[in-house]
């Protein structure tokens, strides 16, 4: 009987939980099927690296492939071998180091790790963690947006102070708040805002299909008409060409004065300084960045110091339960693997995602 092996290859300081958790997942896969071969081959890139080869294009970018780690032979060996792998980055070229692969799971909701690898292929399909993080981002996303309506920052300079002085906040219900992207993350946005009595805009390139939980759709093509619109905006939008500096000094100048503005997609989204330059204006009356285009973003960058902006470096999910749902996706997508079911989230070549 060939043995099935899958490789494990995302990086384990990533998975925070303890040892026995991590060992109840690999024994629920190996349950599956006897053939199922557990391999640790981890393949792990720098924090930069990553973020930079998530970006379009990056597959032909010599300087980046200069950058990446050189294999050991142990992690040669490994990927000879395997036939499915769990991942979060992978060696350029990859499909050439692993003849035998023929799916590929990513950690993560986006897929920029896999197309600069060179995948989906004919022979290896791409499918992504999306929707795992739809919850916990969502929540991280409308907090702090509430955060800004509630007056929570002159609340805490207040207590500092020391200054029994009221701030009054505003109020969110009868707002309207616009998603760029409805998908596992601004669908949960979306949820939690109508619950708030918010009307929810969102733009998706099928505005023929309803959207649960969403008032109005609007063509990628509208997104300024959509902005115009809106009182708070959430991008978690995928990266793709057709993505990239979208929030640019037109979108910003189309969004309502005095309008928040919140990304927890991918930074590659926003033209930083032109968000900068929004807020400087007064013109934005505040925003929140959970992600950025250089990460991890210098102490020298401007951002830091940009006024009512909420900063955060990339950790709007719960990286204590992030792996308890990958491996139950990665488990069910597994299960279909050996049935010769279809596979959840498999990255689309034409869409980018």
């Amino acid at each position: 009987m060939n043995p099935l092996v899958v490789g494990i290859m995302y990086p384990p300081r990533w998975d925070i939980r303890p040892p026995e958790r991590y060992a109840a997942d690999i024994a629920a896969l190996q349950a599956l099927d006897p053939r199922i071969e557990i391999l640790e081959c981890r393949y792990v890139e720098e924090d930069p690296l990553r973020t930079e080869r998530g970006r379009p294009g990056s597959a032909s970018d010599a300087a980046l492939r200069a950058r990446a780690p050189e294999l050991t032979a142990e992690q040669r060996a490994g990927l000879s071998r395997i036939e499915v792998a769990l991942v979060a980055d992978l060696p350029f070229d990859v499909a050439d180091l692993a003849p035998e692969l023929r799916w590929v799971q990513s950690v993560a909701a986006g897929n920029g790790q896999l197309v600069s690898a060179g995948l989906p292929t004919e022979r290896i399909t791409a499918t992504t963690a999306a929707g795992v993080n739809g919850v916990p981002i969502a929540e991280f996303a409308f907090s702090r947006l509430l955060a800004h309506f509630k007056g929570h920052r002159e609340l805490d300079e207040r207590q500092r102070e020391h200054r029994w002085k009221a701030v009054f906040g505003a109020l969110v219900s009868g707002r309207t708040l616009g998603l760029v992207g409805v998908g596992g993350i601004g669908g949960e946005i979306a949820k939690r805002a109508q619950a708030f009595g918010m009307t929810v805009y969102a733009t998706r390139r099928r505005t023929d299909r309803p959207a649960p939980n969403v008032d109005r759709l609007f063509h990628p093509d509208d997104l300024h008409s959509m902005l115009a619109q809106c009182d708070a905006v959430v991008s978690a939008a995928p990266e793709t060409p057709d993505t990239v500096d979208t929030m640019d000094a037109a979108a910003f100048a189309a969004m309502r004065p005095g309008a928040f503005y919140c990304n927890v997609g991918r930074g590659s989204f926003v033209v930083e300084k032109d968000l900068i330059e929004a807020l400087e204006s007064g013109h934005l009356g505040a925003a929140a960045l959970d992600v950025a285009r250089t990460e991890p973003l210098p102490a020298e960058d401007p951002l830091w110091d940009a006024p009512n902006l909420y900063l955060s470096a990339h950790c709007s999910s719960d990286a204590r339960d992030h792996f308890t749902g990958v491996f139950g996706l990665f488990r069910e997508n597994l299960a279909r693997y050996l049935a010769g079911d279809p596979l959840r989230n498999v990255v689309d070549p034409a869409s980018g995602y």
